[in-house]
């Protein structure tokens, strides 16, 4: 009875502390390119991190997944707020760019990537 109830406290109290809710975003593993952006966000917890929702080249559904945009420390080119521009100007004009994260690292906690878009021929 203790065993069961001491199980249930921990249970509890680890959903509790969970990090991410439930429902949020896939962590990326791979470079991605996107057909269609559907929204972006950055700074999802950390001002490095940019969510990009939107159909991956060659799958049919919309997928969400969180990529750690990786900032030089000798630039001062902000890269999750120039990937979002990127990633904005893919959704404001769809069929005509495909945007592109690409990886770059895997670093102690989590994969770095960089961004870029791609003008599809006609």
């Amino acid at each position: 009875m203790t065993r069961h109830l001491v199980t249930c406290l921990a249970i509890i109290a680890l959903s509790f502390i969970s990090p991410t809710p439930a429902a949020a975003a896939d962590v990326a593993r791979s470079s991605a390119v996107y057909d269609t952006v559907d929204a972006v966000e950055i700074g999802a917890g950390s001002p490095s991190l940019i969510v990009v929702t939107g159909i991956i080249s060659g799958q049919s559904a919309p997928t969400e997944l969180i990529y750690s945009i990786i900032n030089s420390s000798n630039s001062s080119i902000d890269g999750p707020a120039r990937c979002d521009r990127l990633a904005l100007l893919a959704m404001a004009k769809p069929g005509k760019f495909q945007f592109a994260l690409n990886f770059i690292a895997q670093g102690t906690f989590e994969n770095m990537f960089s961004c870029k878009l791609i003008a599809r021929t006609p």
